[in-house]
């Protein structure tokens, strides 16, 4: 059965505890992504010097300088210095240590005639490109297989693809190594896609490049299984699940019929990249769903939660962690393992989602 859901009702669901072608691209109208990777780290910079210099001049002139204001209020400057360093440390911490960390998050997930636990490891949106590239995701592979997971599953946007950029592909290879001991699948996201839609499919969306049928391609050459609206009957621990990998929301290219092939004793999982897909007709007896694309936000401010919003569509409370619906299926929305505009991330690092299926 489809139903529509609007904005409000989408709210009202969360459980509360919880381009055509590569030939389609502009030719000399992008800049390369080194030049923006450049742009950002100058941005990054002026945000560092601008907090890290008023505060050294107010220390300097509050011990040096008997005649200034700083000498006259030394309680005031210490209190403003102190301020101003927070700020430094915080735009150092978010630009450069925390995009590099790497958590894992556990959750486990109790689905009808599941008779032995399946373990999955859940990821999404490596952007490799202008920040991440070939060790990052040599680093996410070794932690993965520690993991030892039943499953890897990809949720989309492998690539940054921010500046049609096809060879960003290359970056990940250590895939590889992953699928040589787990079966690993994968689907699109809208960035393969080259499509950026920040205001909702409904306006006017951004076209970049279509680099999707490369990056399949290139993953399948790993070994890594790409769904496109492709459904499949997976068994693992004598348990079996249906596995639906939807193609990108954004690029308009999702279609739920493989889903009509299902057997209702067994459970459902699917893949579906943009969680926004919530916010259009859709099957309702999914039991669970795994998304990416929002980042978490990239940036999120305690009481205020995400800043960094991908459309005006989206609920806040969709952008990141496991959520139960109204409709009795549950979702993940993982803040990914990379990111894209800015380098920056603040109290949401990068995170591989280990679940447990039971």
């Amino acid at each position: 059965m489809d139903r529509y859901f609007t904005y409000a009702e989408v709210v009202e669901l969360v459980d509360t505890h919880d381009s055509k072608s590569c030939a389609a691209r502009h030719e000399g109208s992008i800049p390369s992504f080194g030049t923006m990777k450049l742009f950002f780290d100058l941005l990054i910079t002026i945000g560092i010097l601008i907090t890290a210099l008023p505060a050294v001049i107010l220390l300097y002139s509050k011990c040096k300088r008997p005649e200034s204001w700083e000498y006259k209020h030394p309680r005031l400057s210490i209190l403003l210095a102190v301020m101003l360093f927070i700020g430094t440390l915080t735009l150092i911490w978010g630009s450069f240590i925390e995009p590099h960390l790497l958590i894992v998050r556990k959750q486990t997930i109790d689905l009808e005639n599941i008779k032995q636990p399946i373990t999955i490891v859940f990821m999404a949106d490596f952007q490799v490109g202008k920040y991440k590239q070939t060790d990052w995701v040599k680093k996410v592979v070794t932690k993965t297989r520690a993991l030892k997971p039943d499953i890897v599953l990809l949720g989309g946007d492998q690539i940054d693809n921010a500046f049609f950029n096809p060879t960003e592909t290359s970056y990940l290879r250590p895939l590889e190594k992953l699928v040589q001991s787990i079966p690993t699948y994968a689907i699109h996201g809208n960035h393969e896609y080259g499509i950026s839609c920040n205001k909702g499919i409904e306006n006017k969306c951004r076209n970049i490049g279509d680099v999707s049928i490369e990056t399949k391609k290139t993953l399948e050459t790993f070994g890594i299984r790409y769904l496109q609206n492709e459904m499949e009957e997976i068994t693992i621990n004598d348990t079996s699940f249906y596995l639906y990998g939807g193609d990108s929301y954004w690029a308009q290219k999702i279609d739920y019929s493989a889903l009509k092939t299902r057997t209702k004793e067994i459970p459902t999982i699917a893949l579906i990249h943009n969680p926004s897909f919530l916010l259009d007709p859709h099957p309702e007896d999914i039991d669970l769903t795994l998304s990416g694309h929002t980042h978490g936000g990239q940036i999120r401010l305690p009481l205020i939660g995400p800043i960094g919003l991908v459309d005006n569509q989206l609920p806040r409370k969709l952008y990141k962690g496991y959520h139960t619906l109204g409709t009795g299926g549950n979702i993940y929305v993982t803040s990914g393992v990379g990111e894209t505009a800015t380098r920056a991330r603040l109290f949401n690092p990068p995170e591989i989602i280990h679940i447990t299926i039971k």
